[in-house]
This record gives structure tokens, C-alpha cells and sequence, in this order.
């Protein structure tokens, strides 16, 4: 349902109500959709600029069920991706991938997010990524454990986490992508199991 010409908060609009259809009771919090030079924002909650043909579009979204939140991001592009966007975006994901693969119990949360961090350091991007990791989900939508750099919680089966690594070039261009896991014993389980491959719309 997503064109080129509606604004960020029509986007939202069709997320939340799709959601609300399908037994959400609410948005786990005010629904992220940014795009073009606003997906520099790491937290740009939808706003009525309009959705342009190159642009990257995130969106951080989750619903409350029976009391639990959800939470996950993806981020796609309006149109053929350009080469600085493939770029970003490959760095990001295998960021990401390598983030999931590392949970598992005993593990910290800043030795979690060093996965993370280090590999979008070691491709030039230092404070391009300037959040945490991730965050644990549940009750709250924001709650232990945390994954940054200076969590030392220690990871326990049946934890959740959100992996969400980003990178964010002030006032052009940003992506995140994220999905809730579980912590298991002998590594974990991915609860969003939404494509991550880059989704170029209408091409």
C-alpha cells in the first residue's frame, strides 16, 4: 500500500489500523516512519513530509497484546537503490545478522553491542551509530536487560532483546533495522520474522 506522494503519517495510519486488525489493542509507542533526509532521526516519529521517489523509508513499530509489547524496524527505499544506499544498508544488516548470531545467555550487553559497533566501525562509521543496541521488551517497551556500551548485565535464558543496530548521517540519510530475540541457553530465537534483504518498492 505504500507509494511515493502519501505522507509519513498516511503510512502510519495504514500500519497501525493493519495492526489494529489483527488483534493489536494499541502502537507499543508512537510509530516511527522516516524518510528521506528524516531517516537521519533515529527516533523520527511520523510526521507529514511526504514520501519522495529515493527516498529510505524506517519504520520502528510494535503492538501491545494482552499487555506484551512487540517491537521491530525495517527500513526500505521508494524506487531503485543508489549505490551509497546499498552501501549503508549491507553494512547495517550484516551488522545485524552478526548482533542476532551473538545472543545467547552469559553474554553481556556491551559485549553484544560491540558486535555490532565494532563491525560499523571497522566500514568508517563510528559516531554514525549513536544509540544503543538494544533494549529488552516486554510489559514495557523499554526495560532490562540493555545492550550498549557500558551494560554489564549479564544475559539469562528466556530474556528478550532487541537488536538494532542504525547508521544515521546527520541531516541526509539513515537506516535501522531490528528484531526482538530470545535469549536461549545455547544461543536464541528470533521472534520478527519479517524479510531483511533490502526492498526496493515498485522496481
Amino acid at each position: 500500500q505504500l507509494k511515493v506522494g502519501m505522507t509519513e503519517n498516511e503510512a502510519r495510519i495504514i500500519l497501525e489500523s493493519e495492526m489494529l486488525k489483527r488483534g493489536s489493542e494499541e502502537p507499543s509507542f508512537a510509530t516511527i516512519v522516516a524518510s528521506g533526509n528524516r531517516s537521519s532521526m533515529p527516533h523520527g516519529v511520523a510526521s507529514d513530509k511526504v514520501i519522495e521517489a529515493g527516498d529510505f523509508v524506517t519504520f520502528d513499530f510494535g503492538s501491545v497484546y494482552k499487555g506484551y509489547h512487540s517491537d521491530m524496524t525495517r527500513t526500505i527505499v521508494m524506487g531503485p537503490a543508489s549505490e551509497l544506499q546499498k552501501k549503508l544498508y549491507s553494512i547495517v544488516l550484516e551488522a545485524q545478522k552478526r548482533g542476532v548470531a551473538a545472543v545467547r545467555a552469559g553474554i553481556t550487553g556491551k559485549e553484544l553491542d560491540a558486535v555490532c559497533r565494532d563491525y560499523i566501525k571497522e566500514h568508517g562509521y563510528t559516531k554514525e551509530f549513536n544509540h544503543g543496541t538494544g533494549h529488552g521488551v516486554g510489559l514495557e517497551i523499554h526495560e532490562e536487560p540493555v545492550a550498549n556500551t557500558k551494560s554489564d548485565t549479564v544475559f539469562t535464558e528466556n530474556m528478550i532483546i532487541t537488536v538494532e543496530p542504525g547508521i544515521y548521517i546527520t541531516g541526509t540519510i539513515g537506516l535501522r533495522i531490528e528484531d526482538s530475540v530470545i535469549v536461549k541457553s545455547d544461543g536464541y530465537e528470533v521472534l520478527t520474522h519479517s524479510p531483511k534483504e533490502l526492498i526496493e518498492i515498485g522496481i
